[in-house]
C-alpha cells in the first residue's frame, strides 16, 4: 500500500468515528425557568402546576423560587394548602449532560394533612429539540413525610 492510501484510510476511519459520536449536549443557560406539572399524593392525589427559576451551579441545576398553582377540585389546593418547600431542589449533574438520569435532592412540599414531605427523586433530563430541556419524573417514587410518606407519581417539566 502506498502512503496516499494509508492516509486516506486513516482519514476515513477518523471521520467514521467522529460521526458515530453522540451529539454535544445543549447546555443549560446560566439562568432560566422550569415550568410544567407534577402529580403526587399523600392523603389525596393532586396535579399541581409547577414553576421555578433554574440556575446552573457547577454541573448542577438549582431550582429556586419554587411555586405550585392549581385549578379546580383537589388541584385547587395547589398554592394554598399544598406548596413546595423553600428549596433549592438540586438536579445533580443535569447541567452537563444531554440525556441522563439525575437525582434531584431537596424535593419537598407541605401537604393537605398539615405535614410535609422531603427527600430525593430520580428524573430523566433530555434535550428538547426546539430548545431547552425536558425533565421527566416517572413514578411512583416515595418521599419520606409526616404524618405519612408522599408518592410522586409523575412530572412533566420544561426548562428553558
Amino acid at each position: 500500500m502506498n502512503k496516499f492510501r494509508l492516509t486516506a484510510l486513516a482519514s476515513a476511519i477518523a471521520l467514521a468515528s467522529l460521526s458515530a459520536a453522540p451529539a454535544m449536549a445543549t447546555p443549560f443557560p446560566a439562568t432560566g425557568t422550569v415550568t410544567g406539572q407534577i402529580n403526587f399524593s399523600q392523603s389525596i392525589t393532586i396535579t399541581c402546576n409547577f414553576s421555578a427559576t433554574a440556575t446552573v451551579v457547577g454541573g448542577d441545576v438549582h431550582l429556586t423560587g419554587l411555586s405550585f398553582s392549581g385549578g379546580s377540585g383537589a388541584s385547587g389546593l395547589c398554592g394554598t394548602l399544598v406548596n413546595p418547600n423553600s428549596g433549592p431542589w438540586i438536579a445533580v449533574g443535569a447541567a452537563s449532560h444531554s440525556s441522563t438520569v439525575v437525582t434531584i435532592t431537596g424535593v419537598g412540599a407541605t401537604t393537605v394533612l398539615g405535614g410535609n414531605c422531603s427527600g430525593s427523586i430520580v428524573a430523566d433530563v433530555t434535550d428538547n429539540p426546539g430548545g431547552g430541556h425536558y425533565i421527566d419524573i416517572v413514578g411512583p417514587q416515595i418521599v419520606a413525610g409526616t404524618p405519612s410518606n408522599c408518592t410522586v407519581n409523575w412530572a412533566a417539566l420544561d426548562a428553558s
